[in-house]
Protein backbone atom coordinates (compact mmCIF):
# COMPACT_ATOMS: atom_id res chain seq x y z
CA UNK A 1 0.00 0.00 0.00
CA UNK A 2 2.72 2.64 0.85
CA UNK A 3 3.83 2.45 -3.15
CA UNK A 4 0.21 3.63 -4.09
CA UNK A 5 0.43 6.73 -3.79
CA UNK A 6 3.97 6.92 -5.39
CA UNK A 7 2.97 4.98 -8.19
CA UNK A 8 -0.10 7.70 -8.69
CA UNK A 9 2.26 10.93 -8.95
CA UNK A 10 4.26 8.55 -11.33
CA UNK A 11 1.09 8.41 -13.64
CA UNK A 12 0.98 11.95 -13.37
CA UNK A 13 4.35 13.33 -14.23
CA UNK A 14 4.91 10.65 -16.80
CA UNK A 15 4.74 11.60 -20.43
CA UNK A 16 1.83 10.28 -22.96
CA UNK A 17 4.39 8.35 -24.40
CA UNK A 18 6.67 7.38 -21.54
CA UNK A 19 7.16 4.08 -19.85
CA UNK A 20 7.07 2.85 -16.35
CA UNK A 21 9.42 0.28 -15.05
CA UNK A 22 9.44 -1.65 -11.98
CA UNK A 23 12.03 -4.08 -11.05
CA UNK A 24 10.32 -6.21 -8.01
CA UNK A 25 10.26 -9.53 -6.98
CA UNK A 26 8.08 -11.72 -4.45
CA UNK A 27 9.40 -12.77 -1.10
CA UNK A 28 8.66 -16.25 0.48
CA UNK A 29 6.74 -15.86 3.44
CA UNK A 30 5.67 -18.58 5.99
CA UNK A 31 6.60 -21.46 3.21
CA UNK A 32 4.93 -19.71 0.04
CA UNK A 33 5.40 -16.81 -2.43
CA UNK A 34 3.35 -13.77 -1.11
CA UNK A 35 1.33 -12.66 -3.42
CA UNK A 36 1.91 -8.76 -3.08
CA UNK A 37 3.44 -8.41 -6.24
CA UNK A 38 -0.26 -8.94 -7.84
CA UNK A 39 -1.89 -7.12 -5.63
CA UNK A 40 0.37 -4.18 -6.95
CA UNK A 41 -0.45 -5.12 -10.61
CA UNK A 42 -4.11 -4.85 -9.58
CA UNK A 43 -4.12 -2.00 -7.66
CA UNK A 44 -2.05 0.30 -10.14
CA UNK A 45 -4.09 -0.95 -13.34
CA UNK A 46 -7.09 0.47 -11.00
CA UNK A 47 -5.06 3.75 -10.73
CA UNK A 48 -5.24 4.15 -14.44
CA UNK A 49 -2.20 2.60 -15.44
CA UNK A 50 -1.56 -0.59 -18.61
CA UNK A 51 0.47 -3.34 -17.46
CA UNK A 52 1.92 -3.65 -21.09
CA UNK A 53 4.68 -6.05 -20.78
CA UNK A 54 6.93 -8.61 -18.12
CA UNK A 55 10.24 -8.77 -18.52
CA UNK A 56 12.64 -11.51 -16.64
CA UNK A 57 15.82 -10.46 -14.75
CA UNK A 58 17.79 -13.48 -14.95
CA UNK A 59 20.27 -13.18 -12.52
CA UNK A 60 23.69 -15.28 -14.04
CA UNK A 61 25.60 -15.17 -10.87
CA UNK A 62 22.80 -15.37 -8.12
CA UNK A 63 23.40 -16.27 -4.32
CA UNK A 64 24.32 -20.20 -3.54
CA UNK A 65 22.00 -21.36 -0.82
CA UNK A 66 19.57 -23.92 -0.13
CA UNK A 67 16.01 -23.98 1.73
CA UNK A 68 13.97 -27.01 2.47
CA UNK A 69 10.83 -26.67 0.33
CA UNK A 70 12.19 -24.24 -2.75
CA UNK A 71 15.68 -23.54 -4.92
CA UNK A 72 17.47 -20.31 -5.19
CA UNK A 73 15.79 -17.41 -6.44
CA UNK A 74 17.40 -16.51 -10.05
CA UNK A 75 15.42 -14.23 -11.43
CA UNK A 76 13.58 -11.00 -10.70
CA UNK A 77 10.25 -9.29 -12.50
CA UNK A 78 10.73 -5.99 -14.56
CA UNK A 79 6.91 -4.91 -15.34
CA UNK A 80 6.60 -2.50 -17.72
CA UNK A 81 3.63 0.16 -17.23
CA UNK A 82 2.58 2.97 -19.52
CA UNK A 83 -0.47 5.55 -19.36
CA UNK A 84 -1.33 4.20 -23.32
CA UNK A 85 -0.71 1.88 -26.28
CA UNK A 86 1.08 4.43 -28.08
CA UNK A 87 4.19 4.69 -26.41
CA UNK A 88 7.57 5.18 -27.91
CA UNK A 89 9.67 1.93 -28.17
CA UNK A 90 13.28 2.05 -30.02
CA UNK A 91 13.60 -2.08 -30.62
CA UNK A 92 16.37 -1.81 -33.13
CA UNK A 93 18.06 -0.08 -30.07
CA UNK A 94 18.58 -3.13 -27.85
CA UNK A 95 18.97 -6.01 -31.45
CA UNK A 96 21.12 -8.73 -30.47
CA UNK A 97 23.31 -10.83 -33.09
CA UNK A 98 21.74 -14.05 -34.35
CA UNK A 99 22.80 -17.20 -32.40
CA UNK A 100 25.20 -19.93 -34.18
CA UNK A 101 22.11 -22.28 -34.31
CA UNK A 102 21.28 -19.62 -37.40
CA UNK A 103 24.08 -20.97 -39.32
CA UNK A 104 23.45 -24.60 -39.49
CA UNK A 105 19.57 -23.92 -39.59
CA UNK A 106 19.61 -21.79 -42.89
CA UNK A 107 21.63 -24.25 -44.74
CA UNK A 108 18.84 -26.01 -46.11
CA UNK A 109 15.48 -24.36 -45.90
CA UNK A 110 12.13 -26.43 -47.12
CA UNK A 111 9.74 -24.74 -49.25
CA UNK A 112 7.58 -24.43 -46.04
CA UNK A 113 9.97 -22.66 -44.11
CA UNK A 114 10.50 -20.11 -46.90
CA UNK A 115 6.07 -19.35 -46.48
CA UNK A 116 4.72 -17.71 -43.60
CA UNK A 117 2.50 -20.89 -42.33
CA UNK A 118 -0.32 -20.53 -40.02
CA UNK A 119 -0.01 -20.97 -36.20
CA UNK A 120 0.66 -24.65 -34.99
CA UNK A 121 -1.28 -23.33 -31.23
CA UNK A 122 -4.11 -21.42 -33.06
CA UNK A 123 -2.12 -18.07 -31.90
CA UNK A 124 -2.81 -16.23 -35.28
CA UNK A 125 0.82 -15.77 -35.74
CA UNK A 126 3.08 -17.79 -38.07
CA UNK A 127 6.62 -17.50 -39.08
CA UNK A 128 8.83 -17.71 -42.38
CA UNK A 129 12.09 -18.63 -41.57
CA UNK A 130 13.77 -17.67 -44.15
CA UNK A 131 13.39 -13.94 -43.15
CA UNK A 132 16.47 -15.37 -41.01
CA UNK A 133 18.36 -14.89 -44.14
CA UNK A 134 21.34 -12.15 -44.93
CA UNK A 135 20.62 -10.90 -40.47
CA UNK A 136 23.01 -10.57 -38.41
CA UNK A 137 20.90 -9.10 -35.79
CA UNK A 138 17.39 -9.93 -34.27
CA UNK A 139 14.96 -8.63 -31.85
CA UNK A 140 15.68 -9.85 -28.32
CA UNK A 141 13.77 -12.09 -26.27
CA UNK A 142 11.78 -10.51 -22.77
CA UNK A 143 14.46 -12.27 -21.14
CA UNK A 144 17.37 -10.53 -19.60
CA UNK A 145 20.63 -12.46 -18.61
CA UNK A 146 22.94 -10.29 -16.34
CA UNK A 147 24.58 -10.64 -13.48
CA UNK A 148 24.12 -8.90 -10.41
CA UNK A 149 26.12 -6.21 -9.10
CA UNK A 150 29.04 -7.47 -6.75
CA UNK A 151 30.74 -4.18 -6.34
CA UNK A 152 28.56 -2.02 -4.47
CA UNK A 153 28.40 -2.41 -0.56
CA UNK A 154 26.70 0.57 -0.13
CA UNK A 155 22.81 -0.67 -0.82
CA UNK A 156 21.27 -3.79 -0.38
CA UNK A 157 18.84 -3.61 -3.87
CA UNK A 158 21.82 -2.77 -6.15
CA UNK A 159 21.64 -3.91 -9.51
CA UNK A 160 23.90 -4.09 -12.51
CA UNK A 161 23.95 -0.84 -14.82
CA UNK A 162 23.42 -2.75 -18.15
CA UNK A 163 20.15 -3.61 -16.61
CA UNK A 164 18.47 0.49 -16.91
CA UNK A 165 21.29 0.81 -19.73
CA UNK A 166 19.09 -1.59 -22.31
CA UNK A 167 15.42 0.10 -20.92
CA UNK A 168 17.12 3.48 -21.68
CA UNK A 169 17.95 2.35 -24.93
CA UNK A 170 14.69 0.82 -25.35
CA UNK A 171 12.50 3.48 -24.42
CA UNK A 172 14.17 6.98 -24.79
CA UNK A 173 16.44 8.95 -27.03
CA UNK A 174 19.30 11.31 -26.40
CA UNK A 175 17.93 14.34 -24.01
CA UNK A 176 14.62 12.55 -23.28
CA UNK A 177 14.24 12.74 -19.22
CA UNK A 178 15.11 10.03 -17.27
CA UNK A 179 12.96 9.53 -13.70
CA UNK A 180 14.24 7.67 -10.83
CA UNK A 181 12.24 8.05 -8.19
CA UNK A 182 14.29 5.75 -5.68
CA UNK A 183 17.95 6.79 -6.80
CA UNK A 184 19.64 4.70 -3.99
CA UNK A 185 23.18 3.84 -5.13
CA UNK A 186 22.36 5.83 -8.78
CA UNK A 187 23.21 3.08 -10.87
CA UNK A 188 20.16 4.15 -12.92
CA UNK A 189 21.70 8.03 -12.89
CA UNK A 190 25.46 6.97 -14.18
CA UNK A 191 23.42 4.84 -17.02
CA UNK A 192 21.60 7.80 -18.18
CA UNK A 193 24.33 10.14 -17.92
CA UNK A 194 26.47 7.75 -19.97
CA UNK A 195 23.82 7.78 -23.13
CA UNK A 196 23.01 11.05 -22.62
CA UNK A 197 20.24 11.26 -21.28
CA UNK A 198 18.51 14.08 -18.35
CA UNK A 199 17.68 12.17 -15.28
CA UNK A 200 16.13 13.04 -11.99
CA UNK A 201 16.82 10.97 -9.05
CA UNK A 202 14.65 11.13 -5.51
CA UNK A 203 16.56 9.89 -2.66
CA UNK A 204 14.94 9.77 1.47
CA UNK A 205 18.31 8.96 2.62
CA UNK A 206 20.92 11.16 2.56
CA UNK A 207 23.56 8.85 2.86
CA UNK A 208 22.94 6.24 -0.36
CA UNK A 209 22.76 10.22 -2.06
CA UNK A 210 26.36 10.97 -1.23
CA UNK A 211 27.00 7.20 -2.44
CA UNK A 212 24.95 8.09 -5.96
CA UNK A 213 26.56 11.16 -5.86
CA UNK A 214 30.29 9.74 -5.58
CA UNK A 215 29.35 7.43 -8.82
CA UNK A 216 27.87 10.11 -10.96
CA UNK A 217 31.25 11.99 -10.38
CA UNK A 218 32.52 9.78 -12.25
CA UNK A 219 30.55 10.21 -15.53
CA UNK A 220 29.27 13.43 -14.80
CA UNK A 221 29.65 16.21 -17.69
CA UNK A 222 31.84 19.05 -15.52
CA UNK A 223 28.67 21.49 -16.86
CA UNK A 224 26.46 18.72 -14.63
CA UNK A 225 25.18 19.76 -11.06
CA UNK A 226 23.30 18.01 -8.69
CA UNK A 227 21.58 19.48 -5.61
CA UNK A 228 20.05 17.86 -2.35
CA UNK A 229 17.13 19.52 -0.91
CA UNK A 230 15.17 18.35 1.87
CA UNK A 231 11.60 18.70 3.64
Amino acid sequence: EWFLPISLELLRVLKPTGTFMLNIKEKAVDGERHTYVLELILAMRRQGWLWTEEFIWHKKNCYPGKWPNRFRDAWERLLQFNKNKNFKMYQEEVMVPVGEWAKSRLKNLSETDKIRDNSKVGSGFGKNISNWINRDKVYPTNVLHLSTECSNKDHSAAFPVELPVWFIKLFTQPDDIVLDPFLGSGTTAVAASSLKRKYIGIEIKQDYYQNALASLGKTQQPACQLEFFTT
